[in-house]
């Protein structure tokens, strides 16, 4: 057992999720101390190397959007060994988020069900902050956009844009009142057509889940309107909707170890379905080296995680990386079966 889980985390799962996380957010803040741990907690080897629509990062293994939501502490975590980093989801103006409770953690299924509904400091806030930061770490930094107006979201991708690598366009939370527009593929492709047309940087659509051959029916047509209008890759896939009486609103996400035999199957299922020049990165349910393997191999050209973060803490992602070069010497290979879209 790691420092983290026998130390940190009972202390940290003392406190409510929110005030949890809001001390989580000043600790990956002391970016100095992430720096200097940095040769202590990552994993360098180019054996690790990924590319994901045209981008080269150390690993494949990311941060999916919804941990730093402000884009504040994105070099701490990039510092840890994430190979790349998803902040926001980011709308253009401030928001209060839904009622609370809104996030409830279920560690016997190492899971967490939230309701946020994107709280957040507005467009403003995460541009000035992004500003801040060094061009190697804008190489290796995503930004998550989200709004029902397509004028809305079009402004946020148009000035984050150029302050990061890629742009991840987020029409699936399903805690969010008004995106279910997007669902609709004639929206979703004006939506996307908007946004490709001031596009320079790369551009992904985080799709909803499917869980039965109707819904896959269902989605799909987003998947294949998104890349029909000039999207580079798709993020398979957001939180699964859920009703609980314990959040405030009565639903909310699921998110964390159950979802991942869902994700494996998506992945595989997108992949058959739209061919090899997809970029697809896999996202639920994601917290160790073999499940990375088994993404890799299913078609993703990379994966996110969050909710095992949450659970194991800063040592993940390296200790992830160092599992994954084991497997690689394991089966006499010098690279990861990464699909490279």
């Amino acid at each position: 057992m790691g420092l983290y889980s026998a130390l940190a985390r009972p202390l940290l799962f003392r406190f409510p999720p929110e005030a949890a996380h809001r001390i989580g957010d000043y600790a990956l803040r002391a970016s100095p101390v992430w720096s200097a741990l940095r040769p202590l907690l990552s994993t360098r080897d180019g054996r690790l190397a990924t590319t994901v629509a045209g981008l080269k990062f150390p690993n494949p293994v990311g941060v999916a959007a919804g941990l730093d939501k402000d884009c504040r502490f994105l070099p701490g975590l990039l510092d840890i060994g994430f190979g790349f980093a998803a902040g926001g989801t980011v709308t253009r103006d401030a928001r209060l988020g839904n009622a609370r409770p809104r996030v409830l953690r279920e560690p016997r299924r190492r899971a967490l069900l939230n309701a946020l509904g994107f709280p957040g400091d507005g467009l403003d806030a995460a541009e000035r902050r992004l500003r801040g930061l060094s061009d190697d770490r804008r190489s290796r930094i995503m930004v998550s956009v989200s709004g029902t107006e397509i004028d809305d979201i079009a402004e946020c991708h148009r000035r984050l844009q150029p302050l990061v690598a890629a742009v991840e366009v987020n029409v699936s939370s399903p805690n969010t009142a008004g995106l279910r527009t997007f669902h609709e593929p004639g929206n979703l492709s004006r939506l996307v057509e908007a946004l490709v047309a001031q596009r320079d940087r790369p551009l992904f659509v985080k799709l909803p889940p499917w869980r039965s051959d109707e819904e896959r029916d269902e989605i799909m047509p987003m998947a294949q309107a998104s890349i029909d209008a000039g999207a580079a890759g798709l993020v398979i896939a957001n939180t699964h909707p859920v009703e609980d009486a314990r959040l405030a609103v009565g639903r909310g996400g699921l998110s964390g170890a159950p979802l991942f035999g869902d994700t494996a199957r998506m992945v595989a299922e997108a992949r058959n379905e739209l061919g090899g020049d997809t970029a697809l990165i896999a996202c639920g349910g994601v917290g160790s080296a073999d499940q990375v393997w088994r993404l890799l191999e299913a078609g993703a050209s990379a994966v996110q995680l969050y909710t095992a973060f949450i659970y194991e803490g800063p040592g993940l992602p390296g200790r992830i990386n160092r599992d994954l070069l084991k497997m690689m010497e394991a089966a006499s290979v010098n690279g990861l079966p990464v699909h490279m879209a």
